[in-house]
């Protein structure tokens, strides 16, 4: 509805409920969506991003990490 077609829709809007305050009323149920959609999101702040690397804060957990990862040799 936002976009291009807004005037025709509120024009139409305003001819059919003979009210003014329907841009307003669209605007705040664009915002009541806005805002449960808000709420509804997980937090992700202080974790890691999915498939980001993890973060150490010594070079020894740095060589200890790598070295786990390295597969051992298969003979």
């Amino acid at each position: 509805m936002f976009g291009g077609t807004t005037p025709l829709v509120i024009t139409a809007l305003i001819s059919v409920t003979g009210s003014d305050m329907m841009p307003a009323y669209c605007s705040m149920a664009a915002a009541l969506v806005g805002v449960v959609a808000v709420a509804c999101m997980k937090e992700t702040a202080q974790q890691p991003l999915e498939g980001s690397p993890p973060s150490v804060q010594t070079e020894e957990e740095a060589a200890e990490l790598v070295q786990a990862q390295v597969p051992a040799a298969k003979f």
